[in-house]
């Protein structure tokens, strides 16, 4: 019988799942500063992904309320 709530794994799992999706966007945060930084760093990227990774990375933070940023 469902009660409506989650297993303690399912529980476990949706933690981990936020963990590792706040960690990507630290990460894109990141590649996204030295794209902007370095010219050189992004040689090896087509360009629209270099221009979509900056994109994305401003646009998150400007959707992320204050007390969702670290």
């Amino acid at each position: 019988m469902n009660n409506g709530l989650l297993t303690p794994e399912a529980v476990h799992e949706l933690e981990e799942l936020w963990t590792l999706e706040r960690r990507a966007v630290e990460l894109l945060d990141i590649i996204a500063a030295e794209f902007q930084s370095d010219p050189m760093s992004v040689q090896c990227f087509d360009l629209r992904i270099v221009e979509e990774t900056i994109n994305i990375s401003k646009r998150l933070k400007e959707l992320t309320p204050v007390w969702g940023r670290r």
